[in-house]
Protein backbone atom coordinates (compact mmCIF):
# COMPACT_ATOMS: atom_id res chain seq x y z
CA UNK A 1 0.00 0.00 0.00
CA UNK A 2 2.36 2.63 0.99
CA UNK A 3 4.67 1.85 -2.66
CA UNK A 4 1.11 2.98 -4.33
CA UNK A 5 0.30 5.59 -2.04
CA UNK A 6 3.91 7.19 -2.73
CA UNK A 7 3.52 7.08 -6.43
CA UNK A 8 0.48 9.11 -5.78
CA UNK A 9 2.10 11.78 -3.70
CA UNK A 10 5.71 12.96 -3.58
CA UNK A 11 7.32 13.12 -0.37
CA UNK A 12 4.18 13.13 1.43
CA UNK A 13 3.14 10.03 4.00
CA UNK A 14 1.75 6.81 3.04
CA UNK A 15 -2.00 7.51 2.89
CA UNK A 16 -2.98 4.06 4.90
CA UNK A 17 -6.27 2.72 4.79
CA UNK A 18 -8.36 4.10 8.52
CA UNK A 19 -9.20 0.11 9.43
CA UNK A 20 -4.84 -0.64 9.11
CA UNK A 21 -3.67 3.43 10.57
CA UNK A 22 -6.39 2.61 13.32
CA UNK A 23 -3.56 -0.54 14.20
CA UNK A 24 -0.12 0.71 13.23
CA UNK A 25 -0.45 4.33 13.83
CA UNK A 26 0.29 3.18 18.04
CA UNK A 27 3.86 1.70 16.61
CA UNK A 28 7.06 4.07 17.27
CA UNK A 29 8.65 2.10 13.80
CA UNK A 30 6.08 4.16 11.78
CA UNK A 31 7.74 7.15 10.35
CA UNK A 32 6.57 10.03 8.76
CA UNK A 33 8.02 12.08 5.82
CA UNK A 34 7.54 16.06 5.56
CA UNK A 35 4.43 16.70 3.79
CA UNK A 36 4.72 18.86 0.19
CA UNK A 37 3.19 22.35 0.16
CA UNK A 38 2.66 24.50 -2.81
CA UNK A 39 2.47 28.13 -1.61
CA UNK A 40 0.28 30.92 -2.93
CA UNK A 41 2.00 33.92 -2.17
CA UNK A 42 -0.55 34.36 0.67
CA UNK A 43 -3.82 34.78 -1.96
CA UNK A 44 -6.80 33.59 -0.73
CA UNK A 45 -8.83 30.64 -2.41
CA UNK A 46 -10.76 32.52 -4.56
CA UNK A 47 -8.21 35.19 -6.00
CA UNK A 48 -6.08 31.44 -6.38
CA UNK A 49 -8.69 30.18 -8.44
CA UNK A 50 -9.23 33.21 -10.64
CA UNK A 51 -5.36 33.55 -11.05
CA UNK A 52 -5.52 29.51 -12.65
CA UNK A 53 -7.18 29.21 -15.85
CA UNK A 54 -7.33 25.47 -15.46
CA UNK A 55 -9.86 25.82 -12.86
CA UNK A 56 -11.68 28.52 -14.36
CA UNK A 57 -15.18 26.55 -14.42
CA UNK A 58 -15.26 25.77 -11.19
CA UNK A 59 -14.94 29.53 -10.75
CA UNK A 60 -17.95 30.04 -12.75
CA UNK A 61 -19.94 27.85 -10.28
CA UNK A 62 -18.46 29.61 -7.67
CA UNK A 63 -19.61 33.20 -8.90
CA UNK A 64 -22.93 31.76 -9.44
CA UNK A 65 -23.64 30.21 -5.88
CA UNK A 66 -22.70 33.82 -4.94
CA UNK A 67 -19.06 32.43 -3.12
CA UNK A 68 -16.57 34.64 -3.92
CA UNK A 69 -16.49 37.05 -1.26
CA UNK A 70 -16.72 33.93 1.45
CA UNK A 71 -14.11 32.24 -0.54
CA UNK A 72 -11.40 35.16 -0.26
CA UNK A 73 -12.41 35.98 3.21
CA UNK A 74 -9.67 35.22 6.06
CA UNK A 75 -10.06 31.71 7.85
CA UNK A 76 -9.19 28.59 8.10
CA UNK A 77 -11.08 26.17 5.30
CA UNK A 78 -10.86 23.11 2.78
CA UNK A 79 -11.29 23.16 -0.49
CA UNK A 80 -11.83 20.70 -3.07
CA UNK A 81 -11.72 22.23 -6.42
CA UNK A 82 -13.09 20.24 -9.47
CA UNK A 83 -10.56 21.38 -12.58
CA UNK A 84 -11.99 22.09 -15.94
CA UNK A 85 -11.79 18.38 -17.09
CA UNK A 86 -13.77 17.71 -14.02
CA UNK A 87 -16.44 20.00 -14.49
CA UNK A 88 -16.86 19.42 -18.46
CA UNK A 89 -17.32 15.53 -17.05
CA UNK A 90 -19.98 16.44 -14.86
CA UNK A 91 -21.42 18.64 -17.21
CA UNK A 92 -21.66 16.03 -19.88
CA UNK A 93 -22.94 13.67 -17.29
CA UNK A 94 -25.27 15.43 -16.49
CA UNK A 95 -26.67 16.57 -19.97
CA UNK A 96 -25.69 20.93 -19.92
CA UNK A 97 -23.87 22.14 -22.33
CA UNK A 98 -22.23 24.39 -19.98
CA UNK A 99 -21.79 26.05 -16.61
CA UNK A 100 -24.50 28.95 -17.83
CA UNK A 101 -27.00 25.52 -17.50
CA UNK A 102 -26.44 25.39 -13.63
CA UNK A 103 -28.83 27.07 -11.86
CA UNK A 104 -28.01 28.96 -8.66
CA UNK A 105 -28.99 26.56 -6.18
CA UNK A 106 -27.59 23.37 -7.72
CA UNK A 107 -24.33 25.67 -7.75
CA UNK A 108 -24.91 26.49 -3.83
CA UNK A 109 -25.05 22.81 -3.21
CA UNK A 110 -21.93 22.17 -5.31
CA UNK A 111 -19.45 24.52 -3.45
CA UNK A 112 -21.24 23.81 -0.26
CA UNK A 113 -20.25 19.68 -0.26
CA UNK A 114 -17.09 21.26 -1.52
CA UNK A 115 -16.14 23.09 1.11
CA UNK A 116 -15.35 22.58 5.08
CA UNK A 117 -14.42 24.70 7.89
CA UNK A 118 -11.00 23.01 9.00
CA UNK A 119 -7.94 22.72 7.33
CA UNK A 120 -6.72 19.23 6.53
CA UNK A 121 -3.62 18.22 4.43
CA UNK A 122 -3.61 14.68 2.94
CA UNK A 123 -2.56 13.14 6.14
CA UNK A 124 -6.46 13.08 7.04
CA UNK A 125 -6.76 11.29 3.68
CA UNK A 126 -7.75 7.85 5.18
CA UNK A 127 -10.47 5.23 4.22
CA UNK A 128 -13.72 7.32 5.59
CA UNK A 129 -15.02 10.31 6.50
CA UNK A 130 -13.13 13.37 7.28
CA UNK A 131 -13.62 14.54 10.92
CA UNK A 132 -15.13 17.55 10.11
CA UNK A 133 -18.40 18.13 7.72
CA UNK A 134 -18.44 20.50 4.70
CA UNK A 135 -20.44 23.47 4.35
CA UNK A 136 -23.49 21.47 3.20
CA UNK A 137 -23.68 19.10 6.90
CA UNK A 138 -22.42 16.27 5.30
CA UNK A 139 -19.30 14.47 5.58
CA UNK A 140 -16.84 14.32 2.97
CA UNK A 141 -14.99 10.55 2.46
CA UNK A 142 -11.73 9.38 1.17
CA UNK A 143 -10.22 6.07 -0.23
CA UNK A 144 -8.82 4.41 -2.58
CA UNK A 145 -9.26 2.74 -5.66
CA UNK A 146 -6.76 0.51 -8.05
CA UNK A 147 -7.23 -0.17 -11.55
CA UNK A 148 -4.89 -2.39 -13.40
CA UNK A 149 -2.21 -1.87 -10.95
CA UNK A 150 -2.37 1.91 -10.51
CA UNK A 151 -3.97 3.31 -6.69
CA UNK A 152 -5.82 6.05 -7.11
CA UNK A 153 -7.40 8.43 -4.12
CA UNK A 154 -11.19 8.63 -4.72
CA UNK A 155 -13.09 11.47 -2.94
CA UNK A 156 -16.49 11.25 -1.92
CA UNK A 157 -16.79 7.99 -4.33
CA UNK A 158 -17.66 10.96 -6.77
CA UNK A 159 -14.02 12.09 -7.71
CA UNK A 160 -10.53 11.10 -8.07
CA UNK A 161 -8.03 13.05 -6.27
CA UNK A 162 -5.41 15.11 -8.19
CA UNK A 163 -3.19 16.70 -6.51
CA UNK A 164 -2.95 18.86 -3.34
CA UNK A 165 -1.83 20.67 0.01
CA UNK A 166 -1.79 24.33 -2.10
CA UNK A 167 -1.83 26.47 1.07
CA UNK A 168 -3.79 29.72 -0.01
CA UNK A 169 -4.23 32.74 2.99
CA UNK A 170 -7.10 31.14 4.50
CA UNK A 171 -6.78 27.33 4.10
CA UNK A 172 -5.54 24.10 2.05
CA UNK A 173 -7.25 23.75 -1.67
CA UNK A 174 -7.08 19.90 -3.51
CA UNK A 175 -7.75 19.64 -6.89
CA UNK A 176 -10.39 16.34 -7.92
CA UNK A 177 -11.19 15.60 -11.67
CA UNK A 178 -15.02 15.73 -10.76
CA UNK A 179 -17.37 17.54 -9.12
CA UNK A 180 -18.82 16.94 -5.90
CA UNK A 181 -22.53 16.60 -4.98
CA UNK A 182 -24.32 16.14 -1.82
CA UNK A 183 -26.43 13.06 -1.46
CA UNK A 184 -30.06 14.36 -1.64
CA UNK A 185 -31.91 10.86 -1.41
CA UNK A 186 -32.90 9.41 1.71
CA UNK A 187 -31.90 5.99 2.98
CA UNK A 188 -35.14 5.15 2.48
CA UNK A 189 -34.78 6.13 -1.37
CA UNK A 190 -31.41 5.00 -1.80
CA UNK A 191 -32.70 1.43 -0.72
CA UNK A 192 -35.34 1.89 -2.94
CA UNK A 193 -33.92 3.44 -6.31
CA UNK A 194 -31.25 0.03 -6.01
CA UNK A 195 -32.60 -2.83 -7.36
CA UNK A 196 -30.14 -5.18 -5.64
CA UNK A 197 -32.31 -4.41 -2.04
CA UNK A 198 -35.63 -5.01 -3.40
CA UNK A 199 -36.41 -7.89 -0.79
CA UNK A 200 -35.47 -5.77 2.15
CA UNK A 201 -37.04 -2.49 0.86
CA UNK A 202 -40.29 -4.58 0.87
CA UNK A 203 -39.69 -5.43 4.43
CA UNK A 204 -38.81 -1.96 5.63
CA UNK A 205 -42.30 -1.05 3.65
CA UNK A 206 -44.48 -3.57 5.95
CA UNK A 207 -42.45 -3.00 9.25
CA UNK A 208 -42.87 0.33 8.97
CA UNK A 209 -39.54 1.88 8.51
CA UNK A 210 -39.32 2.88 5.57
CA UNK A 211 -40.94 6.04 6.93
CA UNK A 212 -38.27 6.21 9.81
CA UNK A 213 -35.91 6.14 7.35
CA UNK A 214 -37.76 8.91 4.46
CA UNK A 215 -37.00 11.92 6.66
CA UNK A 216 -34.23 14.19 5.60
CA UNK A 217 -31.95 15.49 8.45
CA UNK A 218 -32.63 18.86 7.53
CA UNK A 219 -36.43 17.90 7.82
CA UNK A 220 -36.59 15.75 11.13
CA UNK A 221 -37.20 17.42 14.20
CA UNK A 222 -36.06 14.12 16.20
CA UNK A 223 -32.53 14.78 17.34
CA UNK A 224 -31.84 11.45 17.85
CA UNK A 225 -33.17 10.63 14.69
CA UNK A 226 -31.75 13.09 12.28
CA UNK A 227 -28.84 10.69 11.32
CA UNK A 228 -29.22 7.09 10.91
CA UNK A 229 -27.22 3.98 10.18
CA UNK A 230 -29.03 1.32 7.66
CA UNK A 231 -27.30 -2.32 7.37
CA UNK A 232 -29.24 -3.76 4.52
CA UNK A 233 -28.95 -7.03 2.96
CA UNK A 234 -28.98 -7.28 -0.68
CA UNK A 235 -31.74 -9.94 -2.53
CA UNK A 236 -28.39 -12.18 -3.62
CA UNK A 237 -27.96 -11.94 0.28
CA UNK A 238 -31.08 -13.51 1.19
CA UNK A 239 -31.26 -15.97 -1.53
CA UNK A 240 -27.95 -17.53 -0.27
CA UNK A 241 -29.59 -18.18 3.18
CA UNK A 242 -32.71 -19.68 1.46
CA UNK A 243 -34.76 -16.54 1.14
CA UNK A 244 -36.08 -16.50 -2.60
CA UNK A 245 -38.74 -12.90 -1.69
CA UNK A 246 -39.83 -11.19 0.56
CA UNK A 247 -42.71 -13.81 1.49
CA UNK A 248 -39.96 -16.36 2.17
CA UNK A 249 -38.62 -13.34 4.81
CA UNK A 250 -41.76 -13.06 6.17
CA UNK A 251 -42.50 -16.14 7.00
CA UNK A 252 -39.21 -17.14 8.53
CA UNK A 253 -39.25 -14.18 10.85
CA UNK A 254 -42.61 -12.89 11.04
CA UNK A 255 -43.66 -15.06 14.50
CA UNK A 256 -47.25 -12.67 15.00
CA UNK A 257 -47.59 -12.04 11.44
CA UNK A 258 -48.34 -8.32 11.86
CA UNK A 259 -44.73 -7.19 10.89
CA UNK A 260 -45.52 -3.69 12.28
CA UNK A 261 -45.73 -5.43 15.90
CA UNK A 262 -42.75 -4.09 17.56
CA UNK A 263 -42.60 -7.78 19.73
CA UNK A 264 -42.57 -9.57 16.28
CA UNK A 265 -39.46 -11.06 14.67
CA UNK A 266 -39.20 -9.15 11.55
CA UNK A 267 -39.80 -5.78 12.90
CA UNK A 268 -37.02 -6.71 15.27
CA UNK A 269 -35.04 -7.95 12.20
CA UNK A 270 -35.18 -5.03 10.98
CA UNK A 271 -35.01 -2.48 13.95
CA UNK A 272 -31.59 -4.08 14.88
CA UNK A 273 -30.45 -2.70 11.21
CA UNK A 274 -30.51 0.65 12.23
CA UNK A 275 -27.85 2.52 14.45
CA UNK A 276 -29.05 5.91 16.20
CA UNK A 277 -25.97 7.48 15.16
CA UNK A 278 -23.73 8.32 12.26
CA UNK A 279 -21.37 5.89 11.68
CA UNK A 280 -19.22 5.02 8.62
CA UNK A 281 -16.38 2.41 7.98
CA UNK A 282 -14.00 4.35 9.95
CA UNK A 283 -16.42 4.97 13.12
CA UNK A 284 -17.55 1.69 12.92
CA UNK A 285 -14.07 0.20 13.28
CA UNK A 286 -13.05 2.83 16.20
CA UNK A 287 -16.20 1.26 18.49
CA UNK A 288 -16.98 -1.93 19.67
CA UNK A 289 -20.56 -2.03 20.14
CA UNK A 290 -23.38 0.37 18.29
CA UNK A 291 -27.27 0.75 19.86
CA UNK A 292 -29.80 -0.16 17.53
CA UNK A 293 -33.42 0.71 17.45
CA UNK A 294 -33.88 -2.77 18.46
CA UNK A 295 -35.11 -2.22 22.66
CA UNK A 296 -31.97 -3.09 24.39
CA UNK A 297 -30.00 -4.83 21.83
CA UNK A 298 -26.47 -3.84 20.23
CA UNK A 299 -24.46 -4.58 17.11
CA UNK A 300 -20.76 -5.68 18.05
CA UNK A 301 -18.25 -4.33 15.60
CA UNK A 302 -14.43 -5.23 15.27
CA UNK A 303 -11.55 -4.67 12.93
CA UNK A 304 -9.70 -7.86 11.61
CA UNK A 305 -7.08 -6.75 9.50
CA UNK A 306 -8.54 -4.74 6.95
CA UNK A 307 -11.92 -6.28 7.71
CA UNK A 308 -14.95 -5.20 9.50
CA UNK A 309 -16.99 -7.66 10.97
CA UNK A 310 -20.21 -7.44 12.92
CA UNK A 311 -21.20 -9.54 15.36
CA UNK A 312 -17.42 -11.57 15.70
CA UNK A 313 -17.87 -12.23 19.13
CA UNK A 314 -16.10 -14.97 21.40
CA UNK A 315 -18.45 -16.79 24.42
CA UNK A 316 -17.21 -19.28 26.44
CA UNK A 317 -13.89 -20.02 24.59
CA UNK A 318 -16.20 -20.38 21.26
CA UNK A 319 -15.62 -18.19 18.71
CA UNK A 320 -19.15 -17.02 16.73
CA UNK A 321 -18.07 -15.87 13.65
CA UNK A 322 -19.73 -12.77 12.77
CA UNK A 323 -20.17 -10.67 9.21
CA UNK A 324 -17.83 -8.70 6.89
CA UNK A 325 -19.11 -5.74 5.82
CA UNK A 326 -18.67 -5.04 1.75
CA UNK A 327 -16.44 -2.17 1.87
CA UNK A 328 -16.35 -1.14 -1.98
CA UNK A 329 -20.34 -0.82 -1.61
CA UNK A 330 -20.61 0.61 1.93
CA UNK A 331 -20.21 4.52 3.22
CA UNK A 332 -22.95 5.47 0.92
CA UNK A 333 -24.01 8.84 2.08
CA UNK A 334 -27.95 9.96 2.32
CA UNK A 335 -29.52 12.91 3.02
CA UNK A 336 -30.29 11.66 6.55
CA UNK A 337 -27.41 9.09 7.18
CA UNK A 338 -25.13 5.80 5.76
CA UNK A 339 -26.04 2.51 4.28
CA UNK A 340 -23.45 -0.25 4.54
CA UNK A 341 -23.64 -3.38 2.95
CA UNK A 342 -22.63 -6.66 4.84
CA UNK A 343 -21.69 -9.67 2.60
CA UNK A 344 -24.56 -12.11 3.91
CA UNK A 345 -27.18 -12.10 6.83
CA UNK A 346 -27.14 -11.60 10.31
CA UNK A 347 -29.72 -12.26 13.73
CA UNK A 348 -29.94 -10.35 16.89
CA UNK A 349 -27.40 -11.93 19.04
CA UNK A 350 -27.59 -11.86 22.91
CA UNK A 351 -24.88 -9.67 24.28
CA UNK A 352 -22.88 -10.73 27.07
CA UNK A 353 -20.72 -7.72 28.59
CA UNK A 354 -18.20 -6.22 27.08
CA UNK A 355 -15.42 -3.99 28.18
CA UNK A 356 -15.96 0.15 26.87
CA UNK A 357 -12.88 2.33 27.19
CA UNK A 358 -13.73 5.73 27.36
CA UNK A 359 -11.41 8.49 26.30
CA UNK A 360 -13.36 11.23 27.84
CA UNK A 361 -11.48 13.60 25.84
CA UNK A 362 -13.30 12.05 22.67
CA UNK A 363 -16.14 14.42 22.28
CA UNK A 364 -18.21 15.64 19.49
CA UNK A 365 -17.16 18.88 19.83
CA UNK A 366 -13.25 18.33 19.82
CA UNK A 367 -13.09 15.83 17.37
CA UNK A 368 -14.51 18.66 15.23
CA UNK A 369 -12.01 21.16 16.12
CA UNK A 370 -8.87 21.54 13.86
CA UNK A 371 -6.96 20.62 16.74
CA UNK A 372 -8.03 17.25 17.84
CA UNK A 373 -5.35 14.88 18.70
CA UNK A 374 -2.97 17.33 17.03
CA UNK A 375 0.45 16.90 18.99
CA UNK A 376 1.20 20.05 21.09
CA UNK A 377 -2.10 21.53 21.98
CA UNK A 378 -2.21 23.33 25.14
CA UNK A 379 -5.71 24.49 26.93
CA UNK A 380 -8.24 24.77 24.00
CA UNK A 381 -11.30 26.08 26.02
CA UNK A 382 -14.84 24.64 25.64
CA UNK A 383 -17.47 26.51 28.10
CA UNK A 384 -20.23 24.57 29.64
CA UNK A 385 -22.30 25.23 26.37
CA UNK A 386 -20.58 23.86 23.77
CA UNK A 387 -20.19 20.25 24.62
CA UNK A 388 -23.16 18.41 24.25
CA UNK A 389 -22.27 15.37 26.12
CA UNK A 390 -21.09 17.04 28.60
CA UNK A 391 -22.38 18.83 31.69
CA UNK A 392 -20.87 21.39 33.65
CA UNK A 393 -22.12 22.98 36.42
CA UNK A 394 -19.78 25.30 38.23
CA UNK A 395 -19.62 28.11 40.51
CA UNK A 396 -19.19 31.07 38.02
CA UNK A 397 -18.91 31.20 34.37
CA UNK A 398 -15.14 31.38 34.36
CA UNK A 399 -15.11 28.26 36.47
CA UNK A 400 -17.73 26.41 34.30
CA UNK A 401 -15.57 25.03 31.61
CA UNK A 402 -13.37 22.23 30.49
CA UNK A 403 -9.67 22.69 28.74
CA UNK A 404 -8.83 20.19 25.96
CA UNK A 405 -4.66 19.16 25.51
CA UNK A 406 -2.34 17.27 24.07
CA UNK A 407 1.21 15.81 24.50
CA UNK A 408 3.73 16.69 22.59
CA UNK A 409 4.98 14.83 19.60
CA UNK A 410 7.34 12.50 21.13
CA UNK A 411 6.28 12.62 25.02
CA UNK A 412 8.24 10.61 27.51
CA UNK A 413 6.97 7.74 29.85
CA UNK A 414 5.94 9.96 32.18
CA UNK A 415 3.47 12.06 30.05
CA UNK A 416 1.21 9.05 28.89
CA UNK A 417 -2.53 9.49 28.39
CA UNK A 418 -4.82 7.28 26.46
CA UNK A 419 -4.80 8.88 22.85
CA UNK A 420 -2.50 11.12 23.61
CA UNK A 421 -5.10 14.12 25.06
CA UNK A 422 -6.87 14.42 27.82
CA UNK A 423 -8.92 17.21 29.38
CA UNK A 424 -8.17 20.19 32.47
CA UNK A 425 -12.11 20.26 34.51
CA UNK A 426 -12.00 23.90 35.03
CA UNK A 427 -14.26 23.63 37.77
CA UNK A 428 -11.31 22.37 40.03
CA UNK A 429 -13.82 20.88 42.05
CA UNK A 430 -13.41 23.35 44.95
CA UNK A 431 -15.95 24.48 47.41
CA UNK A 432 -13.53 27.37 49.21
CA UNK A 433 -15.66 30.53 50.34
CA UNK A 434 -18.53 29.99 47.76
CA UNK A 435 -19.91 27.13 49.31
CA UNK A 436 -23.56 27.92 47.68
CA UNK A 437 -23.39 25.82 44.21
CA UNK A 438 -21.66 22.32 43.82
CA UNK A 439 -19.11 21.74 41.25
CA UNK A 440 -20.04 19.17 38.53
CA UNK A 441 -19.13 17.48 35.65
CA UNK A 442 -21.68 14.62 33.83
CA UNK A 443 -20.29 13.07 31.21
CA UNK A 444 -22.08 10.67 28.58
CA UNK A 445 -20.48 7.44 27.96
CA UNK A 446 -20.74 4.86 25.16
CA UNK A 447 -23.27 2.74 25.06
CA UNK A 448 -22.61 -0.05 27.47
CA UNK A 449 -24.42 -3.44 26.95
CA UNK A 450 -26.06 -4.49 29.95
CA UNK A 451 -24.33 -6.88 32.59
CA UNK A 452 -22.24 -6.27 35.97
CA UNK A 453 -18.77 -3.82 35.55
CA UNK A 454 -16.19 -2.42 37.54
CA UNK A 455 -15.49 1.36 37.30
CA UNK A 456 -12.34 2.89 36.90
CA UNK A 457 -11.55 6.19 36.31
CA UNK A 458 -7.92 6.93 34.95
CA UNK A 459 -6.30 10.45 35.51
CA UNK A 460 -2.48 12.14 36.33
CA UNK A 461 -2.07 12.64 40.13
CA UNK A 462 -2.09 16.44 40.87
CA UNK A 463 -1.38 18.49 43.89
CA UNK A 464 -4.09 19.34 46.83
CA UNK A 465 -6.21 16.61 48.58
CA UNK A 466 -10.13 16.69 47.13
CA UNK A 467 -12.76 14.40 47.74
CA UNK A 468 -15.06 13.79 44.53
CA UNK A 469 -17.57 11.19 44.87
CA UNK A 470 -18.46 9.15 41.75
CA UNK A 471 -22.05 8.31 40.17
CA UNK A 472 -23.30 6.11 37.70
CA UNK A 473 -26.76 6.96 36.47
CA UNK A 474 -27.42 9.69 39.05
CA UNK A 475 -26.53 6.95 41.96
CA UNK A 476 -23.55 6.99 44.12
CA UNK A 477 -20.59 4.46 44.10
CA UNK A 478 -18.82 3.45 47.02
CA UNK A 479 -15.01 4.50 46.48
CA UNK A 480 -14.63 8.24 46.61
CA UNK A 481 -11.99 10.29 44.48
CA UNK A 482 -9.20 11.83 45.27
CA UNK A 483 -6.74 13.03 42.14
CA UNK A 484 -3.71 13.48 44.78
CA UNK A 485 -3.94 9.36 45.45
CA UNK A 486 -0.63 7.83 43.68
CA UNK A 487 0.39 4.59 43.40
CA UNK A 488 3.27 3.23 45.93
CA UNK A 489 6.67 2.69 44.66
CA UNK A 490 8.10 -0.33 44.82
CA UNK A 491 4.93 -1.93 45.01
CA UNK A 492 3.38 -4.86 42.04
CA UNK A 493 0.72 -4.50 40.12
CA UNK A 494 -1.09 -6.91 42.01
CA UNK A 495 -0.70 -4.77 45.69
CA UNK A 496 -1.61 -1.72 44.04
CA UNK A 497 -4.73 -3.50 42.45
CA UNK A 498 -5.75 -5.11 46.08
CA UNK A 499 -5.70 -1.38 47.13
CA UNK A 500 -8.33 -0.25 44.35
CA UNK A 501 -5.63 1.18 42.09
CA UNK A 502 -3.63 0.45 38.94
CA UNK A 503 -1.33 2.04 36.38
CA UNK A 504 -3.39 2.12 33.07
CA UNK A 505 -0.09 3.05 31.12
CA UNK A 506 1.47 0.35 28.63
CA UNK A 507 4.71 1.05 30.89
CA UNK A 508 5.55 -1.29 33.60
CA UNK A 509 5.61 -0.32 37.13
CA UNK A 510 9.14 -1.82 37.50
CA UNK A 511 10.68 0.62 34.38
CA UNK A 512 9.95 4.09 36.35
CA UNK A 513 12.41 5.19 39.17
CA UNK A 514 9.51 6.82 41.19
CA UNK A 515 6.05 5.91 41.61
CA UNK A 516 4.04 6.39 37.31
CA UNK A 517 1.82 9.81 37.79
CA UNK A 518 -0.52 7.94 35.93
CA UNK A 519 -3.38 6.36 37.83
CA UNK A 520 -6.66 4.12 37.53
CA UNK A 521 -9.01 4.39 40.37
CA UNK A 522 -11.49 1.84 41.44
CA UNK A 523 -14.66 3.51 42.04
CA UNK A 524 -17.07 0.80 42.45
CA UNK A 525 -19.03 -1.96 41.04
CA UNK A 526 -22.21 -1.48 38.85
CA UNK A 527 -25.43 -3.46 37.66
CA UNK A 528 -25.94 -2.15 33.79
CA UNK A 529 -29.83 -2.45 33.64
CA UNK A 530 -30.33 -1.56 29.56
CA UNK A 531 -28.16 -1.48 26.71
CA UNK A 532 -27.35 1.83 26.18
CA UNK A 533 -25.41 5.18 26.67
CA UNK A 534 -25.41 5.93 30.70
CA UNK A 535 -23.59 8.86 32.75
CA UNK A 536 -21.38 9.08 34.85
CA UNK A 537 -20.96 12.19 37.22
CA UNK A 538 -18.13 13.57 39.39
CA UNK A 539 -19.22 16.02 42.12
CA UNK A 540 -16.83 17.99 44.50
CA UNK A 541 -17.20 18.00 48.23
CA UNK A 542 -14.38 19.09 49.74
CA UNK A 543 -10.85 20.36 48.83
CA UNK A 544 -7.53 21.28 50.49
CA UNK A 545 -4.76 23.05 48.83
CA UNK A 546 -6.82 22.62 45.78
CA UNK A 547 -4.46 24.69 43.40
CA UNK A 548 -4.45 22.86 39.89
CA UNK A 549 -7.07 21.52 37.61
CA UNK A 550 -8.06 17.84 37.70
CA UNK A 551 -6.60 15.82 35.06
CA UNK A 552 -8.90 13.36 33.35
CA UNK A 553 -7.49 10.93 30.94
CA UNK A 554 -10.14 7.88 30.35
CA UNK A 555 -12.99 5.86 32.22
CA UNK A 556 -13.30 2.31 31.88
CA UNK A 557 -15.93 0.13 32.00
CA UNK A 558 -14.36 -3.52 32.77
CA UNK A 559 -17.08 -6.60 33.46
CA UNK A 560 -16.20 -8.28 36.94
CA UNK A 561 -14.96 -11.50 34.90
CA UNK A 562 -11.94 -10.01 33.17
CA UNK A 563 -8.82 -8.96 33.88
CA UNK A 564 -8.53 -5.25 35.04
CA UNK A 565 -5.05 -4.63 34.72
CA UNK A 566 -4.63 -5.85 30.70
CA UNK A 567 -5.31 -4.30 28.18
CA UNK A 568 -3.55 -1.38 29.09
CA UNK A 569 -4.77 1.69 27.45
CA UNK A 570 -2.77 3.08 24.42
CA UNK A 571 -1.40 6.18 23.33
CA UNK A 572 -2.61 5.74 20.21
CA UNK A 573 -5.94 5.24 21.14
CA UNK A 574 -5.75 1.50 21.29
CA UNK A 575 -5.14 -1.34 22.92
CA UNK A 576 -1.79 -2.59 24.35
CA UNK A 577 -2.29 -6.38 25.08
Amino acid sequence: MKTDMRKIFDRMPAILMVLGFTVMIGFNSCKREALTYTTTSTVNMYSYIKQNPDYSLFKQIVDKAGYASYLDAYGAYTLFVSNNAGVNAYLKATNKASVDAIDEATAKKIVSVSMLADTLNTNYFKDGKLRTPTQSGQYIITGTRSVNGVTSIVINKQANFVTGNIKTGNGLIHIIDNVLFPAELTLARTLETNPKYSIFTTALKETGFYDTLNVSSNANTNVSRKFLTLIAETDSAFNANGIANYNALKTRYSKTGDPKNHADSLWLFCAYRVWPELAYLSDIATSTAHATLAPLEVTTSELDGQTVLLNNDTFNGVLEPGIALDRPNSDISASNGVLHRPLGTYRIKVRFPTPVYFDVANQPEIRRSGFYRVPGQSGKIFNYASLSEVVLVGESSDNNRLAYSTTAANPGPEEYFFGNDYVNIGLRFRTGAKTSNTSQATFTTPVIVKGRYKIWIDYKVGGGSQSIPVAFDGVTLPNILNPADALIYGETEAQAESRGFKSYSEWPIANFTKAPSHVGRLVGIVNVATTARHTVTLTATACTGCATQFVLDAIEFRPVDMDQLRPKLGRSGGLIP
